[in-house]
């Protein structure tokens, strides 16, 4: 409904590295105690399933937004659920969120950030290419990943 086409982009996140050895894949919670997979790509590693938060990861809550008129016309953090129905979609879509509540760095778990332009550009390279990476994701989801871009520190 909001920016649906933007739900990876912006419910995406990666596991910081920091020059340090490749972490290895596991589980992480967030602050409101859902449950995320990850899943190593070549040198990175992202988060299987997508963020569905609803705090930040200081615990500070980010405001759920039903309007979309209100939405529009957003200057301040905020997220939705895919035709404002969380039992239906929560669980295949995660929270749609608008770039007032990614762009303050605390949306992603401790330990992940939204990933930069620079590793998604890493991530296309390694999985081909433009014309050749979606269709490689869509491979690694037959293998039962569901891959959410989500990038771990």
């Amino acid at each position: 409904m909001f920016f649906s086409s933007a739900l990876l982009i912006l419910s995406s996140c990666s596991k910081n590295t920091d020059g340090n050895p490749a972490p290895i894949p596991g589980t992480t919670t967030d602050v409101d105690g859902n449950l995320y997979h990850s899943v190593t790509i070549g040198t990175q590693v992202w988060m299987v399933e997508n963020l569905k938060t609803t705090k930040y990861n200081d615990g500070s809550s980010i405001p759920l937004v039903t309007d979309s008129i209100a939405w529009i016309n957003m200057t301040t953090p905020g997220y939705c659920w895919y035709h404002n129905n969380a039992a239906a979609y929560k669980n295949t879509y995660g929270a749609l969120y608008n770039w007032y509540a990614v762009n303050t760095g605390k949306l992603a778990p401790t330990g992940w950030h939204v990933p930069t332009d620079a590793e998604w550009t890493i991530l296309v390279a390694y999985l081909g290419g433009e014309l050749l990476a979606g269709g490689r994701i869509a491979w690694y989801r037959y293998l039962g990943y569901r891959y959410s871009g989500i990038f771990r520190y």
